[in-house]
């Protein structure tokens, strides 16, 4: 690998900067950076720049490399590097013989390019530095870029206009692409691109501050207003999961979540007292439809003040007959505090005696914000007491009410005021802190448009460090994840369960995601694939939508599409707001119902294989994956149609549902034989192919050839429990082999264990006279009830014809693991 050094390359004129090289080892490159300049003007303001920069290279790996650029004075905000920021930097990389790229750095004006094979695959031209702005340009090397979000943009693929990335609490919003900016709940600034030579590569801009990404012209202006800028650059091969993959080791990996997790969980903000909670579970039992989970909003507290549970309402004895139900219980928790009952609330005497909360850069005096609780303090994730509060107050609230996992949600955090708010009755009890006073800053530009007060904090507020709101904003929700995560340890859970509204890189080691306040219609329906998509790549799998929407009024036939697309959310939960109807699928009419029998009765079916492949691909990696992520050569799987509504789980199962209103759609089936996963039909690959489903039947779902799955056989199936070790296997062979996994647990809600479990390797093998299945070692046992093998005619002794005259089933029970690893059917 070589650094070049370049003179006279032609660049956009305003870019300022000039390099001399200081340090030049193979793996650790140093330049200073400088402008005899003070300033430049953007949109008619004045920045001024800063004059004196420190360039580092690191080339951390083969296939890894990280550049930094900040001021020499090292005063600028940098991410901490103490949890849940322990990301696998390499500080002293070693030296490699041999590089996957290199890196040609420009002198005067300053450009970084880095190369590989022979074409530059991210650039940092047009440099402008300064304390309150930062500016960039990259030049893609195409349009083939997925990322950078949360954003609710109809399809998947990243297109051109203006972005914003800053956590905001922004109800039922699509992104287009235009000012002012529709950014919502979480900032990920991390993109996936595909090189001209078809490989991949991930970069992660390594920043929390406010961004604003404007791709026009070609041309990706990445602008933020603070910070420093630090890349990161994953390179992958031509699979765009190896790339991905890398990037999570980068990052730590993403948790296994408990096999309970992926059970159906039901949701409203309206349900006033917990009679209504059994109500809702006997009823969705009595309509033979599969729960296992269920959650209350602010209802369930006193007043609406956290760490709280109106007993009135809520008294525990019904969460006992809940239990008896089989159903656990998720309740919400939002961060902001309640002042009005002072320590008669735990939260507020606790909040206070540890001193906690954040401080007005107005007052010096506790921040006065507002939110559901009516007037609130907001704790300070940064304050070396929060750990012990935290933990304090989730004790508190688990003598409460034993929660199984928690819902944590306004952690942008979400403020009703644009910055501090008016308080009727101003509160003075405590000392007056000089040191969090602080002036208002003038900043040159705003991303999105957006005052960075509007429903949150100011940006000049101070955290403990010193650290300013607007540096440390979009690090809130996985601060807050991070120590929800270790109170949840605290209480004893194996496998904490969250569910949280605003993330970052990272949060994928502590919590999973929902996407928020989303509309009721056709649209989001549409988009929420797409973001699934996005968390597979962001780091968090276990990710769902509100199933048929959380804001408006959903219909039957909304709801029965959006049922069918659940099936493959990791997260699969139906929720919505208390001015909208209800809608419980079993009050939406009978299609609705069906769809939800069939659906959820297949998905349940099915989760014991499902949660295996989690287990298989070891914390690293996407689950859920757009076609072209394991089709990546096929050029047929970018069209936005194929890219936006269809999906493989694993590599093994294609979905493709009806994201619209009607009953039929056009799919395409890539290279390879597929097979209706409950028929047995068989589609050709390579081609199109237009597939009827009814509004109330089962998803259309392919098991591809090549492989095999394992289904559960129960044909009543209350919830998780009722899932037993009889099984069916589902296999697809080619050139007569299917192979497929299975996590070895003889009890999937044994959480240490399944944190612990190894994978058991099927293969099946269609032999001249007899059909072989063997099995790498395992210690739990699998009792097969039957053997369904698609595309093999039925010519065996033991066999049975399918539906089709290529389907063969095998009916059991036959008998492996443990001491048996193999099995002969004649």
């Amino acid at each position: 690998m070589l650094i070049i050094i370049l003179f006279n390359l032609q660049v956009a004129v305003y870019t300022r900067y000039a390099t001399t090289q200081v340090k030049n080892t193979v793996a650790f490159k140093q330049f200073k950076v400088h402008t005899s300049e003070n300033t430049v003007s953007r949109a008619g303001h004045k920045i001024n720049l800063e004059q004196n920069l420190i360039l580092e290279i690191r080339q951390e790996n083969i296939d890894q490399v990280d550049i930094q650029i900040y001021d020499e004075a090292n005063k600028h905000f940098r991410i901490p590097s103490s949890p849940p920021f322990n990301y696998n930097d390499v500080k002293d990389p070693q030296q490699f013989d041999h590089y996957d790229y290199e890196i040609k750095v420009q002198q005067n004006p300053i450009v970084i390019q880095v190369q590989r094979d022979k074409t530059t695959i991210f650039t940092i031209t047009d440099l402008i530095f300064s304390e309150t702005y930062i500016e960039f340009t990259h030049i893609p090397q195409n349009k083939q870029m997925w990322g950078l979000g949360e954003r609710n943009q109809v399809g998947f693929r990243f297109k051109e206009g203006i972005y914003t990335l800053f956590a905001r609490d922004e109800p039922n919003i699509i992104e287009d692409g235009k000012r002012p900016g529709k950014h919502v709940y979480s900032s990920h600034p991390v993109l996936l691109s595909m090189e001209e030579s078809g490989k991949f590569n991930v970069m992660f801009y390594k920043t929390s501050s406010p961004m604003d990404v404007h791709y026009e012209d070609d041309k990706m202006k990445f602008i933020t207003i603070g910070g420093i800028i630090h890349i990161k650059l994953f390179l992958g091969d031509s699979s765009p999961r190896t790339a991905i993959k890398k990037y999570h080791q980068y990052l730590g990996g993403w948790m296994l979540p408990p096999f309970w997790g992926f059970g159906f969980h039901q949701c409203r903000w309206g349900y006033q007292n917990s009679s209504v909670l059994i109500d809702v579970v006997q009823q969705y039992q009595k309509n033979l439809i599969p729960i296992d989970i269920i959650w209350t909003d602010l209802d369930y507290m006193d007043d609406r003040q956290i760490f709280s549970v109106d007993k009135s309402k809520f008294p525990q004895k019904d969460f006992q007959y809940l239990k008896g139900l089989g159903v656990r219980y998720i309740p919400l928790l939002d961060v902001a505090v309640g002042v009005k009952y002072g320590i008669e609330d735990e939260g507020y005497k606790k909040g206070t005696e540890y001193d906690v909360f954040l401080y007005s850069p107005y007052t010096g005096y506790r921040f006065q914000g507002y939110v559901w609780p009516g007037d609130s303090y907001f704790p300070d994730f940064f304050h070396p007491n929060i750990s012990q509060y935290w933990n304090d107050m989730h004790q508190h609230l688990y003598d409460q009410v034993e929660f199984d996992g928690l819902w944590v949600d306004m952690n942008e955090p979400a403020n009703f005021c644009e910055g501090e708010c008016d308080w009727n009755e101003h509160i003075r009890d405590h000392p007056k802190r000089e040191d969090k006073l602080n002036n208002e800053i003038i900043f040159p530009y705003i991303p999105g448009e957006i005052p960075l007060a509007n429903k949150t904090l100011p940006p000049h507020l101070l955290h403990h460090g010193q650290y300013l709101h607007k540096d440390v904003h979009n690090l809130y929700g996985i601060m807050d994840s991070y120590y929800t995560y270790q109170a949840q340890k605290a209480l004893g859970k194996v496998q904490p369960f969250q569910i949280t509204r605003s993330t970052f890189p990272g949060t994928g080691k502590y919590a999973q995601h929902w996407t928020g306040d989303n509309g009721a219609s056709w649209n989001f329906l549409y988009l929420s694939l797409g973001q699934v998509f996005q968390f597979q790549i962001f780091g968090i799998p276990m990710v769902g939508a509100d199933v048929c929407g959380f804001m408006g009024d959903t219909n039957d036939k909304l709801c029965c599409r959006w049922i069918q697309l659940a099936f493959f959310y990791p997260f699969f939960r139906n929720h919505n707001n208390d001015l909208s109807k209800p809608q419980e699928f079993y009050k939406l009419g009978f299609h609705v119902i069906q769809s939800a029998q069939k659906n959820i009765h297949l998905r349940y079916s099915l989760l014991k294989w499902f949660y295996s492949i989690f287990i298989r691909e070891q914390n690293h990696g996407s689950i859920i994956n757009p076609l072209f992520f394991i089709f990546p050569e096929d050029y047929l799987t970018y069209r936005d149609f194929v890219m936006d509504t269809q999906l493989l789980i694993g590599e093994e199962l294609m979905g493709a549902p009806i994201l619209n209103e009607g009953v039929t759609r056009i799919a395409y089936f890539p290279d390879s034989n597929w097979y209706d996963l409950i028929t047995g039909l068989e589609l050709k690959g390579k081609q199109d192919h237009t597939l009827y489903c009814s509004y109330n039947e089962i998803v259309p779902i392919f098991i591809r050839s090549g492989y095999l799955v394992i289904q559960n056989t129960k044909e009543i199936i209350k919830n998780l429990k009722s899932l037993d070790n009889h099984y069916r296997i589902i296999a697809a062979p080619i050139n007569q082999e299917a192979k497929g996994v299975f996590a070895d647990l003889d009890n999937f809600e044994d959480e240490e264990k399944a944190l612990e479990a190894e994978i058991i390797n099927i293969k099946l093998s269609v032999e001249e006279k007899n059909i072989k299945i063997t099995i790498s070692q395992s210690h739990s046992e699998l009792i097969i009830d039957e053997i369904l093998i698609y595309g093999l005619e039925c010519t065996y002794k033991q066999c049975q014809p399918g539906y089709y005259k290529y389907n063969s089933v095998f009916k059991g029970p036959f008998s492996l693991g443990q001491d048996k690893t193999e099995l002969l059917l004649k």
